[in-house]
């Protein structure tokens, strides 16, 4: 199967009751983001919104001396959150095609898949309510692109719960009633695919919004630490 980790590095037991009150922060500007730009519409950010992207392109991202520890962390996290999730996605395939007999599976999905909707979650609420404020102050034109970010974090928030009560079901499908599993994996497959797909078109967006400004200002200017 797949080595996004060992399951020591992820928690060794599923606790997803720690889980289930997902509580998203929300916004007060995410309700003016156009149609076109909607988190399943979308395809890049227009360049009214990454409006340093042209001048610090993500070529020139690695190794520029404004590429600091808190940027290096960030961008790593997103990095993981991708890999997560193709990970979960690809576990999913092969028992739905019998390559892995569900209680590896559960033992192997069920840490991972608590790990990663859990550090999710956390990260989009570290970024709202600590991040995003010190965008918009950054710079006026900011503004718009955190409210873009912030209405993505809803939408994402939404699928993580609809992957949330899948896990749910299937963790208890497998527990107790081993009939139902079969049933129950290409839904768990559809909702991982819909929050991965999501999850990478905004992780892209983000970080074409937000590395430019930090390479063009400085973490300590911005006060990202």
């Amino acid at each position: 199967m797949v080595s996004a980790s060992e399951p020591g590095e992820v928690g060794d037991v599923p606790d997803f009751a720690s889980h289930a009150s997902f509580v998203y922060p929300g916004s007060i500007m995410s309700g003016s983001i156009p149609a076109e730009l909607a988190l399943d519409r979308r395809t890049a950010l227009p360049g009214d919104y990454a409006f340093l992207l042209a001048e610090h392109p993500r070529p020139t991202w690695e190794g520029h001396p404004n590429n600091g520890q808190w940027c290096q962390f960030w961008l790593a996290r997103h990095k993981m959150f991708r890999e997560f999730g193709e990970g979960l996605i690809d576990a999913c395939e092969k028992l739905a095609a019998a390559q892995v007999d569900p209680k590896g599976f559960h033992e192997w999905f069920m840490p991972r898949a608590s790990f990663f909707l859990g550090e999710l979650d956390t990260h989009h609420k570290v970024e709202e309510y600590h991040y995003f404020p010190l965008l918009s102050q950054a710079d006026p034109r900011m503004e718009k692109g955190v409210a873009l970010l912030e209405g993505d974090h809803e939408v994402i928030h939404d699928l993580l719960r609809g992957a949330y009560d899948t896990i749910i079901a299937l963790d208890a499908a497998i527990q107790e009633k081993p009939d139902d599993v079969m049933g129950l994996v290409p839904r768990m497959g559809d909702d991982l695919a819909a929050l991965d797909k999501g999850l990478k078109r905004h992780l892209d967006d983000e970080e074409d919004l937000v590395v430019p400004l930090i390479l063009d200002r400085s973490e300590a200017a911005l006060g990202m630490h």
